[in-house]
């Protein structure tokens, strides 16, 4: 593998309708994904099998968790998640959302 160095604001999309994901790097210990959301988007709680971890890089989200609260996390915030933890994210504001989400092998 040769070293990467990727410009988020370069990979940065958004779609009207739904939430733009795009695997930016992926082998067999895992996958990392830009999330980009526009404002009234949401990604529903879910899991995986492996660990997971959010760094918001711009904007502000609602963090959802299995039976607690939503929490807010905005940018410079990291969220590290449990394999098989039930997560999601919504863009309760009027601004764009853009987070890096790191998925660890088991998915």
């Amino acid at each position: 593998m040769k070293t990467l160095i990727l410009d988020v604001q370069k990979l940065k999309k958004f779609n009207e309708g739904k939430h733009h994901k795009e695997t930016i790097w992926a082998e067999e210990q895992g996958r990392i994904n830009l999330i980009c959301m526009k404002p009234g988007q949401e990604i529903i709680t879910h899991t995986h099998h492996g660990n997971h971890i959010w760094i918001v890089m711009e904007g502000r989200g609602e963090f959802l968790s299995s039976g607690k609260d939503s929490q807010v996390i905005d940018a410079g915030k990291i969220v590290i998640v449990p394999a098989l933890v039930e997560h999601g994210i919504r863009n309760a504001t009027k601004e764009n959302l853009v987070i890096v989400s790191i998925t660890a092998a088991g998915d």
